[in-house]
Formats: structure tokens, C-alpha cells, sequence
């Protein structure tokens, strides 16, 4: 930070200046300052798998939990998958998970893909279509 601008690396690891005025009265965030990392996901299920979404849900949390040691299960951070909403053409269900990693870096992206295989394969092992149609 310095006296007309300070100069932010972004997890692209490129610098820019950004000058103080305009970040006068916001609020910033150092990322990769924080010990912990969410990963939240929205699946479009059919309505034709309405009746498997429950097998659905407890073999998303399985494959998550089997998959990735860094989950946070203690009850301070949510990991829940849940059916949300009737929408139009879709059921919405989403899973949120917590973990024990740094929001930034290939440890965050390989943590993330290992947790879309871990729905892919729930959703294969139950027989439901994640799409909508």
C-alpha cells in the first residue's frame, strides 16, 4: 500500500494498481489469509428422479466424505446436501461443503473436482439425470 495506490496480486498472480480513492470506504478481503474454503454447488435434477433425490442426497454427503479428508464434519462449518426449490423445468438441490483448505491455489481446484466426481458418482449410483431434463 502505498501513498496514491496500492498494488494487489490476484490468484492469477498478476499485480495491479488500484488507486486508493477508489478503495476508500470498501471492504477488502485477503484470501489467501483464510484457513478455510467453501464449496458450494447448485444440480438441476428432473422432475422424473423426484423420488430418488433422498438416496441422492445421502450419497452425495457419503462421496464427499469418503473423497475428502480436509471436510469439515465438527458441526462449526455446514456440510449439507438438501432439495431447495420447484422450478420451472428443474428440482433445485444444492451441497455445500467446508473445508480445511486455502481459498486460492491448486490445492482449492483440486479439492473442488474431487467434490463434482464425488456428485457425479452419487448421481451414477442413484440413477439420477443432474441437468434438468
Amino acid at each position: 500500500m502505498g501513498w496514491f495506490e496500492t498494488m494487489i496480486r490476484g490468484s492469477d498472480e498478476l499485480v495491479v494498481g488500484i488507486p486508493n480513492t477508489e478503495l476508500s470506504g470498501q471492504r477488502i478481503y485477503n484470501l489467501s489469509r483464510t484457513p478455510r474454503s467453501q464449496v458450494k454447488q447448485e444440480l438441476l435434477v428432473s422432475y422424473n428422479d423426484v423420488a430418488k433425490i433422498p438416496k441422492l442426497l445421502d450419497s452425495i454427503k457419503e462421496e464427499i466424505k469418503n473423497d475428502c479428508p480436509k471436510l469439515i464434519t465438527d458441526g462449526s462449518r455446514p456440510f449439507r446436501a438438501n432439495w431447495r426449490n420447484y422450478e420451472k423445468d428443474h428440482l433445485e438441490v444444492v451441497v455445500e461443503c467446508h473445508f480445511m483448505i486455502k481459498p486460492t491455489g491448486s490445492e482449492y481446484w483440486d479439492n473442488r473436482q474431487t467434490v463434482l466426481e464425488a456428485i457425479d458418482r452419487a448421481a451414477k449410483k442413484t440413477d439420477v439425470s443432474i441437468g434438468g431434463k
